[in-house]
């Protein structure tokens, strides 16, 4: 599979877990926001996601950086076996 396609397909089953999540979820509260910011993070394609946390550390920090990457990472393993489980 194209890697576009393979982020494509990422970012729509990360999409879909935070739509399924958002019903559930205190949508106000700091752990939402911070769950949405690396689901965010997470669809982005690895140019982008270098970028986006370039940026990052330059205005929080090298360790809010590694964070995000770090959790954006597992949000895409965690898709990534979703995505193999799924039937296609």
């Amino acid at each position: 599979m194209l890697a576009d396609r393979l982020d494509e397909r990422i970012a729509e089953a990360i999409s879909h877990t935070i739509a399924q999540e958002r019903a559930s979820a205190d949508t106000a509260s700091p752990a939402w926001r911070m769950r949405c910011e690396v689901a965010r993070i997470a669809t982005y394609s690895e140019p982008e996601r270098r970028i986006f946390l370039l940026h990052v550390a330059e205005r929080r920090g090298e360790a809010a950086a590694h964070e995000l990457e770090q959790s954006a990472s597992e949000m895409r393993t965690t898709a990534i076996f979703f995505l193999a489980r799924k039937p296609s």
